[in-house]
């Protein structure tokens, strides 16, 4: 089954912007970790069962200059918060397979996000994380051990977020059954058929909802490095 799994929401100071976020919703958060090979850190803020938002930060001053994907970065949050991105997930290493077949692209199942503890992740995924948002169009993990999952991780929550109720996206349905396939009609997306890209996420709490609304990435018009 094809669900939302998680969301990139780019600042320009990854603990301002974390704690600004949190203190807004009522939502928890604890240190994410990093990613080698950028220059780029997040906090991870859970949302309920098996979502969460990665609140991302170019932590590395000097990286813009030497690597493309942190430049790009750069420049999106240069006027502050903006959703860099989305993610899908699947149930099974089948159903990614029919997606990579679907889209003509290979599965990358290298490391991604160093915890804290030194550990590394690395859910397999297509296609390429980095090609697909600066595109404004969402990529499909596969977890095979939920139990390692971000969301599941401990954090105390003043606010017991029940998961995303619908998120804002531009385009068209026509366009994401295109991009990823039938079972697009059943996610929880609004489209605004503005360009691609994520406008709002809405989350369940017992308190009510809560709306998250925040300007999309500007889309990529040329070909994006694989990272």
């Amino acid at each position: 089954m094809l669900t939302i799994d998680h969301i990139s929401l780019g600042t320009q100071n990854l603990y301002e912007g974390t704690e600004r976020l949190c203190r807004e919703t009522g939502l928890g958060q604890y240190e994410g970790g990093w990613f080698p090979g950028l220059g780029i850190a997040n906090r991870i803020v859970p949302l309920g069962p098996d979502q969460y938002i990665e609140v991302e930060s170019v932590i590395d001053a000097y990286s813009p200059q030497r690597n493309p994907v942190d430049k790009w970065f750069y420049d999106q949050i240069a006027d502050g918060d903006v959703y860099i991105g989305w993610c899908l997930r699947v149930d099974t290493r089948e159903e990614l397979e029919a997606v990579a077949a679907r889209r003509g692209t290979e599965i990358f199942e290298t490391g991604i996000r160093k915890r804290t503890d030194g550990t590394m992740t690395a859910p397999a995924h297509t296609p390429d994380t980095v090609y697909c948002w600066q595109r404004g169009l969402p990529n499909v993990f596969h977890v095979p051990d939920m139990a390692t999952h971000a969301a599941r991780q401990p954090c105390e929550q003043p606010t017991a977020p029940r998961g995303i109720t619908w998120m804002e996206v531009g385009g068209k349905e026509e366009d994401m059954v295109h991009w990823v396939g039938d079972e697009a009609r059943n996610l929880p997306l609004a489209y605004n058929g503005e360009r691609p890209g994520l406008y709002a996420v809405a989350i369940g709490t017992p308190q009510g909802e809560i709306v998250i609304r925040r300007p999309a990435v500007t889309p990529w018009s040329e070909p994006a490095p694989a990272v």
